[in-house]
């Protein structure tokens, strides 16, 4: 017995169960060395910003830090990244607990106090 849809007019969409020898025949292909839970996604460059939660612009930035995975390539501008390796360097990514100001901002604080005697 395989896998039957039947419809009616206004109805909605019934399927009958099928036979174990029907859907043992159809098993999806694995890839070898993947087991049948894990799921090996690749992600453009677009898919993995979004998944970061960023802009591309931000991820093509974040892509010469120490800790973001290199790229997998496919071609020479076919460039994927592994969703498992993204969630594993989102968890080993730094955090700052403090930023430090930069170095125009501090120095021109500085003279600001010069001038007027006032610490900001």
């Amino acid at each position: 017995m395989q896998t039957t849809t039947q419809r009616e007019f206004d109805g909605p969409e019934v399927l009958q169960p099928a036979s174990p020898s029907a859907t043992a025949s159809k098993a999806p292909h694995q890839t070898p060395g993947l087991s049948a839970g894990s799921t090996a996604e690749l992600l453009t460059d677009q898919q993995a910003a979004a998944w970061f939660g960023i802009s591309v612009r931000k991820f093509h930035e974040l892509r010469t830090e120490p800790w973001l995975p290199k790229p997998i390539v496919l071609g020479p501008r076919l460039l994927r990244w592994a969703r498992s390796e993204l969630s594993a360097a989102l968890v080993a990514m730094p955090r700052h607990a403090q930023t430090e100001q930069p170095a125009q901002l501090l120095r021109a604080r500085i003279e600001r106090a010069k001038r007027t005697g006032v610490l900001s």
